[in-house]
């Protein structure tokens, strides 16, 4: 695949800077300060089998410090204190808002961070700019390949997983209150024209051009990921006529939604899973009619600093026993299959967590060329500039 770089534009730190500030968001926005807490203090007391040890090759020096980027709430604060008690290596957390801000941070060199959490989409232009390096399997003795879940696994932008492990994936669907929305939403098309129409004022966009454009493209025939100067003119055009119609572009999905100010919305997995716990009449589906999948992975920085404690810390959090943890803490589904099978039925049997197969067939990876689309990013832009 290319990488989607304009050829007037090569790749340095100050485009990325530039397309961060345009596109900046997080998925897991809505987790800071809440959906994580919640999430662990309702399902205390459903822990998985105790934690194997961290143990690490023969011969490696640790150290006492690992530098981790990744995002907000996403790990288990117990899972992370054992790794320290058994090591001695102290994780020091950064939290970032997006996979560009990762991203700006590497690029810009002597960061100091060892292990990093990107979304799927960036993986391909990361390992082309060598900002990530192979990983050392040596170096992961737990690591069984069987254990992963293969529609996780081995994809185009990571052939082999030679350069990223899956921590956590999960996807892009539609949110809504059917108190009043009386109709059962199946397809992002049956969700834009609801939004244009019958539900004018009612409905919210995230503020993310992979999710709201990509979904948007999807309701039109065209794919998550297209960059035919045709089909994203068309997007543009449709976007801009229902902007005025929207109650807004945020990426706070949940308390307009909580509050009923919207009635329907384009969110994530977590926002399904928060908001549909705490409103009987909340649903979260994904659309019959395709859209986005995601995955976010562990990798280590070219440069890090502590590679023997970053090898170690992988191996160790990516065990089922861990991932489990990890996975009942921040709700997003796991790809390691024996993980999965260690959680508490709230979480496994739940069908926004762990949606069905079937669902997930026409779903998309955002790709490099989607992510680093000059073009897409000035779109989205005009969008949201638009009266």
């Amino acid at each position: 695949m290319t990488n989607g770089r304009h050829p007037d534009e090569p790749r340095d730190a100050d485009l990325i800077t530039r397309l961060a500030i345009r596109r900046r968001i997080s998925r897991r926005h809505f987790l800071a300060g809440t959906g994580a807490g919640l999430g662990a203090l309702a399902l205390a007391g459903c822990a998985p089998a105790p934690a194997g040890s961290a143990t690490p090759p023969a011969g490696a020096n640790l150290g006492d410090t690992l530098n981790l980027a990744t995002w907000p709430n996403y790990h288990s604060q117990d899972v992370l204190d054992n790794f320290t008690a058994d090591t001695g290596v102290a994780i020091n957390v950064g939290v970032y808002g997006s996979t560009e801000e990762m991203e700006a941070k590497i690029r810009a060199g002597s960061s100091g961070i060892d292990v990093v959490v990107p979304s799927n989409y960036a993986i391909e232009g990361w390992v082309a700019d060598k900002l990530i390096e192979p990983l050392d399997y040596a170096k992961m003795p737990t690591f069984v390949k069987a254990d992963w879940n293969s529609r996780f696994m081995d994809q185009a932008f990571d052939p082999g997983n030679e350069y990223s492990l899956p921590k956590n994936w999960g996807t892009t669907g539609i949110a809504y209150r059917s108190s009043k929305v009386t109709e059962d939403i199946t397809t992002w098309k049956q969700f834009f024209d609801l939004c244009a129409n019958k539900y004018a004022g009612r409905g919210l966009i995230v503020d993310h051009q992979i999710s709201s454009f990509g979904s948007a493209a999807v309701a039109m025939g065209f794919s998550l990921n297209t960059i035919d100067p045709k089909e994203m003119a068309e997007v543009e055009a449709m976007l801009i006529a229902l902007k005025p119609k929207l109650f807004a572009i945020s990426s706070d999905v949940q308390p307009p939604l909580r509050a009923l100010d919207t009635w329907l919305s384009v969110a994530w997995t977590g926002d399904g899973v928060q908001v549909g716990r705490d409103n009987e009449d909340a649903r979260y589906v994904v659309a019959a009619d395709g859209g986005e999948l995601w995955i976010d992975s562990y990798t280590v920085a070219a440069d890090a600093p502590h590679k023997d404690a970053a090898y170690a810390f992988i191996d160790y959090i990516t065990q089922p026993a861990q991932a489990a943890k990890e996975t009942e803490f921040c709700l997003f589904p796991h790809a390691n299959d024996k993980a999965t099978a260690l959680l508490a039925a709230e979480v496994s049997d739940n069908p926004v967590i762990y949606p069905s197969a079937e669902s997930l067939v026409k779903l998309e990876y955002a790709v490099n060329a989607t992510y680093n689309s000059a073009e897409r990013a000035e779109a989205w832009a005009r969008i949201k500039a638009s009266a």
